[in-house]
């Protein structure tokens, strides 16, 4: 399935792109279905930014999943490179617990817009999802749970990477950063 969304941060391009490069664990208050991001290692090198974070998900698991799917498996780790000069990120996400489940490959473009006062932020990634990879499911059973499967990542996922701009707007509301 593919995601993509354009929003407005009230922020000038710098502001917005470091609080999310360099800050990104102070907006799990503002994602609605993210209880904490860890970040994991951070590496510089030739004027980019490799950061790897993991993100622990808040999953209410609907009833034809619930005997299958373990909370666990909606943790993710985050392999995003940060490219200063173009205020962008590309980023590579992966299920961990259950390795395959889904993954998901994107671009975050940040853009100054109003004479640099504010931030375009586009999103636009890739999500697959395999519920033939749910742990101890026989594939012919995990066939007939990928609607009910993507839903529910779709659930997860989606306002957190399609609201992002919403999100720092609320944090920088509520902070005055």
């Amino acid at each position: 399935m593919y995601l993509e969304s354009k929003d407005i941060v009230d922020r000038p391009v710098d502001q917005v792109f470091a609080l999310v490069r360099d800050d990104l664990p102070r907006l799990v208050p503002y994602m609605p279905n993210v209880d904490r991001i860890e970040v994991l290692s951070r590496e510089q090198k030739d004027g980019e930014i490799r950061i790897v974070n993991q993100w622990f998900a808040k999953a209410e698991i609907p009833g034809p999943l619930k005997k299958v799917m373990k909370p666990e498996y909606f943790s993710w780790k985050d392999t995003a490179t940060w490219i200063d000069a173009k205020k962008c990120v590309n980023y590579k996400i992966e299920a961990l617990a259950a390795k395959g489940l889904f993954s998901v490959k994107g671009t975050n473009t940040f853009s100054p817009i109003h004479d640099g006062e504010k931030t375009e932020l586009k999103i636009a990634c890739e999500v697959e999802i395999s519920p033939e990879k749910i742990p101890g499911v026989p594939g012919f059973l995990a066939r007939g749970l990928k609607t009910p499967l993507e839903a529910l990542i779709r659930a997860i996922m989606e306002p957190n990477l399609t609201s992002l701009a919403k999100q720092i707007n609320s944090y920088f509301k509520k902070t005055g950063a």
